[in-house]
């Protein structure tokens, strides 16, 4: 017996997702490590560069981060370094200040600003 449509169960579909940009083209991947390494040198957290880049996750970005940041040599792969882990620094701070009244919050952050500072070349 055939199955049939029926207006029911396409109600219950959620509606397809809109694709941006041009179908089948992804930009490469050493465009957007560039990208992704200026606009945290402009002062953007991964969050704000993963949603600008259109990546799917802050990780995504700061792996891409990482990888521009690799390609770099010497004394401007020094800088670099140097102005993430005073970005982190920061960071770090901003987490024992705001989080101070709940230790737990701040030990799970902390925990994740180590892994960012441990990926640093």
């Amino acid at each position: 017996m055939p199955r049939h449509w029926s207006d029911k169960s396409s109600a219950r579909r959620s509606p397809r997702p809109e694709r941006t940009g041009s179908p089948g083209r992804k930009r490469p991947t050493g465009f957007v490590d560039e990208q992704a390494l200026s606009l945290r040198e402009g002062g953007a957290s991964y969050s704000a560069i993963a949603r600008g880049l259109e990546l799917q996750r802050a990780t995504d970005a700061h792996n891409a981060f990482i990888r521009a940041l690799c390609k770099r040599e010497g004394d401007q792969r020094h800088q670099l370094v140097t102005r993430e882990s005073a970005r982190l620094d920061d960071l770090e701070l901003r987490i024992r200040q705001r989080d101070a009244a709940d230790p737990e919050k701040v030990a799970r952050r902390l925990l994740a600003v180590g892994k960012l500072r441990e990926a640093l070349p």
